[in-house]
């Protein structure tokens, strides 16, 4: 299936790969790369799910978050326990299917490859290149950053942190956004923090109070914040302009 990269010109602009959560490619990515270009920076979308869009479409993927959202991420990757949660749900039959799909390491790997060959591709136009990605974007920006074919620059909003393996070798200026009440994230923070420092990693954290995950997606009525957002995306734009380079103000207008 042919890639949906999508990248605006200008040689000579730093390019920011910008990573979906996982619901996909959607309205809120949008606006995030709009954002991105008031900045000065050019953007490139690549698409995560290549291969199983029809699997992962933003319906399917709904039923099969809400069948587990209630589960760790360690336990959403064991079998046992994801199939005794959907049992004690009635879970529609390819519910299991979903999570199997999103879920196996194969298909991360696979996703991570994706973000790479998005990188590669920008460099071959832009001097200067970043990931930003949010929640299941957000960890493969974090991993992305340890890994052959880098980034200049990593941000992450809500992402997973790696493990202390595959976090050690990142030689790169990494942004990690994370909301204090995030049921997902928040108790895997102070052992992401402690191997960063570890490791000597450039990283900054940024924490916002009262804030949960998805706070920054403005589709998520439940949970957006826009207060919050608004300061995380004043810490983004600084850090953007400081790692890659900065041709426009950084005005919000």
């Amino acid at each position: 299936m042919k890639d949906k990269t999508r990248s605006v010109s200008g040689a000579s602009m730093p390019c920011v790969v910008v990573l979906h959560e996982v619901w996909g490619p959607d309205l809120h990515i949008q606006g995030v790369c709009k954002r991105l270009r008031k900045l000065g920076f050019a953007t490139a979308v690549p698409s995560l799910y290549r291969g199983y869009e029809s699997l992962l479409t933003p319906g399917n993927i709904g039923k099969a978050m809400a069948a587990v959202w209630d589960l760790s991420l360690e336990e959403r990757r064991n079998k046992k326990k994801v199939a005794a949660e959907l049992e004690a749900k009635a879970a529609d039959a390819d519910v299991a299917e979903i999570l199997a799909v999103l879920y196996d390491q194969g298909f991360r790997d696979g996703m991570l490859g994706i973000v790479l060959d998005a990188v590669q591709a920008a460099r071959e136009r832009h001097a200067k290149v970043a990931t930003l990605g949010f929640s299941l974007g957000g960890g493969l920006s974090l991993a992305a950053a340890a890994r052959p074919g880098h980034p200049d620059a990593a941000v992450s909003y809500c992402g997973e942190p790696p493990s202390h393996q595959n976090l050690a070798g990142t030689a790169i200026p990494v942004l990690a956004v994370s909301a204090s009440d995030d049921e997902l994230m928040s108790p895997l923070m102070p052992r992401f923090v402690e191997v960063a420092l570890e490791e000597g990693i450039d990283l900054t954290v940024k924490i916002i109070p009262g804030t949960q995950h998805d706070f920054f997606n403005e589709t998520k009525k439940e949970r957006y914040n826009q207060a919050a957002a608004e300061e995380a995306w004043d810490a983004t734009a600084w850090f953007l302009a400081k790692t890659l380079g900065q041709r426009r103000s950084l005005s919000k207008k």
